[in-house]
């Protein structure tokens, strides 16, 4: 078609061939701006997620948020806190973004699930979204949650590392045998302090 657009045969006239040429790439134009050959169809959407916040209002109900979110609301809020202003959750867009706090949660179900729960489908169904929504949101928390890394992720000092180790040898009975590893551990709370290593290789 476009050899004969450029080369036309004597029998066609050249304006005619470059018109349907113009009327083909206007075609090609449309298809690769709606990027679908067929008419989408709009599902119904309407989730169960939003019951966090419900839940979060009583006392009571908190342990019905964190089987949700698999975070407590204090703690949520503190990250919802944290992350909120972060550019990734701005845009230039006539669309508007959804709402950072909902982003976050439904970031948070999804980690929360496994098996064929952790599916896009089954996590857009409940979160009362598209599975691409749920794809997109997850990467912009990561991205935000990455940008506090240096804030809350700090090596210790020479003298902190040596502190710890000493700890490790008498509270956890290594006596040296974890050969210089990596020390990882979780206070929690009173001095209650849970220990894990990785000796190197």
């Amino acid at each position: 078609m476009h050899r004969d657009a450029l080369h036309p045969p004597h029998e066609l006239a050249t304006e005619e061939l470059l018109l349907q040429l113009q009327a083909d790439l206007e075609l090609y134009r449309s298809i690769k701006n709606a990027r679908y050959l067929s008419a989408c169809t709009s599902i119904p959407k309407a989730g169960t997620l939003h019951l966090a916040w419900e839940y979060a209002k009583d006392p009571s109900h908190h342990s019905l948020f964190q089987q949700l979110l698999h975070i407590s609301p204090h703690s949520f809020a503190v990250l919802f806190e944290l992350i909120k202003n972060h550019p990734v959750f701005q845009n230039n867009s006539c669309v508007p973004q959804a709402p950072v706090d909902y982003q976050l949660a439904v970031t948070l179900y999804w980690m929360g699930r496994y098996g064929n729960a952790a599916s896009l489908a089954d996590v857009a169904l409940t979160a009362g979204c598209g599975e691409g929504s749920v794809e997109n949101w997850t990467y912009h928390y990561l991205e935000a949650i990455e940008s506090l890394h240096d804030i809350f992720v700090q090596p210790l000092t020479a003298e902190e590392k040596e502190a710890e180790k000493a700890w490790v040898d008498s509270a956890m009975g290594f006596k040296g045998l974890w050969c210089e590893g990596w020390i990882m551990y979780v206070k929690k709370g009173r001095g209650e302090r849970l220990s894990s290593h990785c000796p190197r290789r």
